[in-house]
């Protein structure tokens, strides 16, 4: 886009100069002047102030323990303010530039951000960035201190050797005006067209008067439709089609949940509408200002092997809500380019339309990527992928380009977390790393942040373990067992770690029975309520203690990632089924089952963060990128 511009800011007046001889001579930052340094670039301007030494200049130089290093007075002190009339996006990070040897693995340091505290010290090969996806709004200033030094495990090799680093601040702002995305797909669409692929398909089988003819439908495999990804609100989305009024609807690229459809095929009075609706939406960042509210959801029953375009007038089934799901015909339209194995929107697994078959069965999406259909809505189940119409005005932040690895971020979110900032700050289904594993955020209770690990719990050689349940189906209960054979008691000792310890609390888990019924029946005392998961009286079947697993319905219980044909374990859950000796858990397909507490399982730790934990790093939109927590004055 034309105007969109990219400000790099290289600042080299920092020189970290490490020259070690066999006393380990010095440690020294050097700099132009004695006064504070400013320099201008573009409407990032960045100060750096003398501190009380004011060289920063560490003579007997020593590899030294880190709280050596934590006491140490010297540090280098330097501000960025935002000059210009837009929000800036910035990083700030430490780049050596030595050659022989390689001192980013003994070379540790401490930040601290506009007087919050010094987060834990970080190796400089494990994380270089001082700030990553930091956010000024207008005016604002963040000041830094920093301290360095080295570790105390460096040897001889690093003796007579030159340690040198510079800091890079760089920035980016979207200068001009705001950059509409609704544009940015259509541009997009013409510059992916060609022989061999033709990402869209405008619905023009009605008349011409009739309003819908206009609908852009996004439709192709994945290397086709690679330009339609979104993260907002802490998960990532597929565009899958632009409206006639111009707003664009999209739906989340993993199932979020797996739960029964309900007891009757309406889907104004089914269970997954109450959580789509309830449940999910409360997860929504600003919601009110980003998505179409009250929208129409075609659930036309549609008896066809293939669907066909359902009906837009009084004969049409519309249902209003803030979230839907896609209807049968939205996701034909998403293969319809190519073979439905390979369209876009097959993940391989399980997962709801709000298309009724006939007068007495509900569609779904197969594994396979293809439609099948059940009368056994109450008790099957299925994964659920909301689907929301962003508004037509919405725009974009400069950065993202709309694939997988760099989606678009749009006008109105939260953003990225600044390091310092409290992890409950944050949005549910962003992702952090605790004790070098992910975990991706389910919410926020009472200021804790409770998290759920994103992949199987392994071995030291990267094998999934599989355990029985418990000694039965209600955890906690196999404590006094003390034996690894068991899940509740192996996460609770042998898994958790002194490292994991320092940064969660127990949290209460709640244990209510979800037989073939509502999802609700899992923390809420009464049957079948249709009250807010939020609001209603809690059941009070609970286990309190440090690790426990995603109770049924709940967000993120559900199988993320790869589906159809890959090798998967099913994946316990901590919700009894009716039956005393059954539990709930997800299967490969990404559907909820049941399954004995004898029975072998995967699983994915469930935890809550103290509410004091702070964000050190990362952004929190992938794996790769996961937020790095501390504690404050650690």
């Amino acid at each position: 886009m034309n105007n969109k511009r990219n400000l790099l800011i290289m600042i080299i007046t920092l020189s970290l100069v490490l020259i070690l001889g066999s006393s380990y001579a010095y440690l020294m930052y050097t700099k132009e002047s004695n006064n504070s340094y400013v320099i201008n670039v573009g409407t990032l301007e960045v100060t750096f102030v003398d501190s009380e030494t004011q060289f920063l200049n560490l003579t007997n130089m020593y590899p030294m323990t880190d709280e050596e290093g934590k006491s140490l007075d010297s540090e280098l002190v330097f501000q960025v303010k935002n000059t210009g009339n837009l929000i800036a996006n910035y990083n700030v990070y430490i780049e050596e530039v030595s050659t022989d040897p390689t001192f980013k693995t003994v070379i540790k340091y401490i930040v601290n951000k506009d007087n919050k505290g010094y987060f834990e010290p970080k190796i400089l090969n494990d994380d270089k960035y001082i700030e990553n996806n930091g956010k000024l709004k207008v005016g604002e200033t963040s000041e830094y201190h920093v301290k360095v030094w080295l570790m105390e495990t460096a040897g001889n090799t690093y003796m007579d050797k030159t340690f040198k680093a510079k800091v890079i601040v760089e920035g980016n702002q979207n200068l001009d005006k705001e950059v509409p995305l609704k544009d940015t797909l259509i541009e997009a669409i013409a510059s992916n067209t060609n022989e061999t692929c033709t990402p869209t398909i405008t619905d023009d089988n009605g008349t011409s008067e009739d309003e819908d003819d206009d609908t852009i439908y996004f439709s192709g495999t994945n290397d086709c439709v690679n330009f339609n990804y979104v993260w907002y609100s802490g998960k990532l989305w597929r565009i899958t089609a632009i409206n006639p009024d111009g707003s664009m609807k999209m739906i989340t690229q993993d199932e979020i949940t797996a739960i029964s459809w309900g007891t009757t095929k309406d889907f104004k009075d089914s269970w997954v509408y109450q959580w789509l609706n309830e449940d999910f939406l409360s997860t929504l960042y600003n919601y009110e200002e980003i998505i179409v509210q009250n929208a129409d959801w075609n659930a036309t029953a549609d008896g066809n092997s293939t669907p066909v375009r359902p009906p837009t007038d009084e004969s049409a089934t519309k249902v209003t809500g803030d979230v839907g799901s896609l209807n049968a015909y939205e996701y034909y339209q998403s293969y319809k380019n190519t073979r439905y194995r390979d369209g876009y929107l097959n993940i391989g697994y399980y997962w709801w339309v709000i298309t009724p078959y006939g007068n007495s069965s509900m569609r779904y999406i197969h594994p396979n990527g293809d439609f099948e259909y059940t009368s056994s809505f109450s008790s099957n189940t299925r994964g659920v992928r909301p689907s929301i119409n962003l508004k037509s005005n919405i725009g974009i932040v400069a950065g993202g380009d709309g694939t997988l690895a760099n989606p678009y971020k749009i006008n109105g979110d939260k953003g990225s977390g600044n390091s310092g900032d409290l992890i409950n700050t944050r949005s549910s289904g962003e992702y952090v790393k605790v004790d070098s594993k992910i975990y991706r955020i389910v919410g926020i209770e009472n200021e804790t942040t409770k998290l759920t690990s994103v992949d199987y719990v392994k071995n030291d050689n990267d094998v999934i373990l599989t355990k029985y349940f418990g000694v039965n189906n209600n955890w906690g209960t196999s404590s006094v067992s003390g034996t690894d054979d068991y899940w509740d008691y192996y996460l609770n000792n042998t898994w958790l770690t002194s490292e994991l310890e320092k940064y969660i609390i127990d949290g209460t888990y709640y244990l209510g029975k979800v037989g073939n019924a509502s999802y609700k029946n899992s923390m809420c005392s009464a049957s079948n309520t249709t009250e807010l998961t939020s609001s209603c009286e809690k059941t009070t079947s609970t286990w309190s203690g440090l690790v426990g697993l995603l109770r049924a319905g709940e967000m993120f219980s559900a199988m993320l990632g790869k589906g159809y044909n890959d090798t998967l374990y099913s994946i316990c859950l901590i919700t009894p089924a009716d039956s005393s000796s059954y539990v709930r858990f997800i299967g490969d397909t990404g559907a909820l089952g049941s399954m004995s507490h004898s029975s072998f399982c995967g699983t994915r730790p469930s935890i809550y963060l103290k509410s004091e934990v702070i964000i050190t790093g990362g952004d929190g939109m992938s794996p790769d990128t996961a937020y790095t927590i501390g504690l404050p004055n650690a």
